[in-house]
C-alpha cells in the first residue's frame, strides 16, 4: 500500500488493533473519530512489524513506546501524536475523508504522486539529499511545461484540475 502511487485516505470509526494498525500506519492519511482507538500488538504475539512506517508518522521514541507496550492510543492522543490527521464525529468520518480525497483530487495528480514519491525516497536522507531529489524532480516537472499552465490557471483564480 505505501508504494501505491496515488494517496490512500482510511477512515477509521473505531478501533484499529493489530493488523488493522499495521494497515492504517501504511496509508498516507487517516481520519478518525472519538471512537477511534489504536493498539500495536505484535510484540504481544511474537511479531515484528510496524518498524517502518510508523517512526515515519510519530518519531522513533513514540514508536518504540507504542510497539514495546501494544498501548491503547485514543483518538485525541492519535492525532496529538501525527498517528490521525483528523479527527471528527463518527457519523462524518468518511464524509471528512471524501472531503480530503477531493480536495487532493482538485490538484495536478502528476504532482501529486510526484510529491508522494519524493517524501517516500528522501526518508534517512539529509537535508541535501531530500533538497537535491526535489530539485532534479522539479527541473523534469519544469521541462514539461505544464507547470507554467498552472501558474497561469493560478493567476487567473481558475480551479485547478488534473
Amino acid at each position: 500500500m505505501a508504494n501505491y502511487s496515488k494517496p490512500l485516505i482510511g477512515a477509521i470509526n473505531g478501533l484499529a488493533y493489530g493488523g488493522a494498525a499495521l494497515l492504517s500506519s501504511s496509508l498516507d492519511l487517516r481520519i478518525g473519530c472519538e471512537k477511534t482507538q489504536f493498539r500495536f500488538l505484535a510484540a504481544s504475539y511474537g511479531r515484528v512489524n510496524s518498524t517502518w512506517s510508523l517512526p515515519a508518522l510519530v518519531g522513533i521514541p513514540k514508536a518504540k513506546e507504542l510497539l514495546y507496550t501494544g498501548r491503547v492510543v485514543a483518538a485525541e492522543e492519535a492525532e496529538r501524536i501525527g498517528l490521525l490527521n483528523q479527527v471528527v464525529p463518527s457519523a462524518k468520518v468518511v464524509e471528512a475523508a471524501v472531503e480530503m480525497a477531493q480536495m487532493i483530487a482538485n490538484n495536478d495528480a502528476r504532482m501529486v504522486q510526484g510529491i508522494k514519491r519524493l517524501l517516500h525516497e528522501g526518508m534517512g536522507l539529509d537535508w541535501q539529499g531530500r533538497y537535491d531529489l526535489e530539485d532534479e524532480a522539479r527541473a523534469t516537472y519544469l521541462s514539461a511545461g505544464h507547470p507554467r499552465d498552472g501558474f497561469k490557471d493560478f493567476l487567473a483564480r481558475k480551479p485547478v484540475r488534473a
